[in-house]
């Protein structure tokens, strides 16, 4: 009998153990809640490239004037669907700096940290250690590419082609900011290459 209730007490007391680790893994984790705050996926690196610069180009190539021999070729959204396709450029554009500005969101990969991405620019840990510097100026940039973006979505809803053309130097602008402030040495773009020698 005293066996019995031994075994007894302790299923019992394994029992209430596995429910409450059930209990415990079933709960929503902080994220989950709304309390955590956003975690990051993708690198910085990541971010402008898959969304910053691919819907920066998009917005880019949706106007242009061509001069060839048969005359002057223009190029410019006419539908409304490809003014859609332009507004979710614009979109993109003006959400990308609220994941640019998540906190804890690393320039590259710990894997790719020393590797720059040209031999004139700087590698992704001197570029986390300046924007760790200089957390304020950074935003400022962010916040800037952010505006612009939200000037491209009012230009598409006007559908002002004109408009188009002169925001793409905009976004030029404020995006070569930024670069010349945390990717380039020396806070400048490289130089251009020196001309050819005449023969």
């Amino acid at each position: 009998m005293r066996a019995f209730r031994c075994l007894f007490l302790i299923s019992a007391i394994a029992l209430v153990a596995t429910v409450a680790a059930s209990c415990r893994s079933q709960q929503p984790t902080p994220a989950a809640q709304g309390g955590g705050g956003p975690v990051p996926v993708g690198t910085l690196r990541e971010v402008m490239h898959g969304i910053v610069e691919y819907n920066a180009f998009k917005i880019f190539n949706s106007v242009a004037v061509t001069i060839t021999a048969a005359g002057q070729q223009e190029k410019q959204p006419q539908t409304d669907e490809e003014w859609d396709e332009i507004l979710h450029a614009a979109l993109a554009l003006s959400e990308a700096p609220n994941l640019l500005m998540t906190p804890g969101r690393r320039v590259a990969a710990p894997a790719d940290e020393n590797t720059a991405a040209g031999p004139d620019e700087l590698t992704p840990k001197q570029i986390q250690e300046k924007i760790d510097a200089n957390r304020d100026v950074w935003l400022k940039h962010v916040t800037n590419l952010q505006s612009v973006g939200k000037e491209v979505m009012e230009i598409v809803n006007k559908k002002s082609v004109p408009g188009l053309f002169d925001v793409g130097e905009k976004i030029d602008e404020v995006c070569e900011n930024c670069h010349m402030e945390f990717w380039y040495p020396g806070g400048g773009p490289p130089p251009a290459p020196a001309p050819a020698p005449a023969p």
